[in-house]
């Protein structure tokens, strides 16, 4: 019985090329390739947020959070209001890089909670020679995921979005977009 497991792992190894071998493997799977993801705006957020509280050096870098104190939403099939009560976790790396983490909630117009984690960086733009900043804009990527009911709001949960953050006009707001994934 050994003998055959034996022989039976080294067809399997013979018939599976290896990693390194891969290079050409375009020519030797027969999976047809597979378009690029694309992606497109499923809602838009104006968030407005309390001054940041200071949490200050901890352990991996520099504390802060952002209360959220509201806002408005629309988008793909809905719309509604950003409910006050959460807020945005930071924690600014040695290396000068933010990451953010935001987790509050969406009452939308027909009364239904979702729940939207937002996970992200913020990249400062590169320093110009004297210390001042370059003239290209921060790096600001975030992956949101919600949580919503079932039913109306269900394909929330089932879908992949890539956001972005800019600062709201006047301050003590920001916008929010999520792009589903396709």
């Amino acid at each position: 019985m050994r003998h055959l497991i034996s022989l039976a792992l080294l067809a399997v190894a013979v018939a599976v090329p290896s990693a390194q071998g891969q290079e050409n493997a375009g020519n030797r799977w027969p999976i047809a390739d597979v378009a690029a993801p694309t992606a497109e705006l499923a809602v838009e957020l104006y968030v407005t947020i309390a001054p940041a509280v200071q949490v200050g050096e901890s352990d991996g870098g520099v504390r802060q959070f952002i209360p959220i104190t509201g806002g408005r939403f629309s988008g793909d099939g809905m719309r509604g209001e950003v409910m006050a009560g959460g807020a945005d976790w930071q924690l600014r790396r040695p290396d000068g890089v933010v990451e953010v983490n935001a987790l509050y909630s969406l009452r939308t117009d027909d009364g239904a909670v979702i729940v939207v984690d937002n996970r992200g960086i913020i990249v400062p733009p590169p320093t110009a020679a004297g210390g001042a900043a370059a003239p290209a804009a921060a790096y600001v990527r975030t992956s949101p995921r919600f949580h919503a009911p079932q039913g109306k709001y269900d394909w929330l949960n089932k879908t992949v979005f890539i956001g972005t953050i800019t600062p709201g006009t006047g301050g003590g707001a920001v916008i929010i977009r999520a792009f589903r994934v396709r």
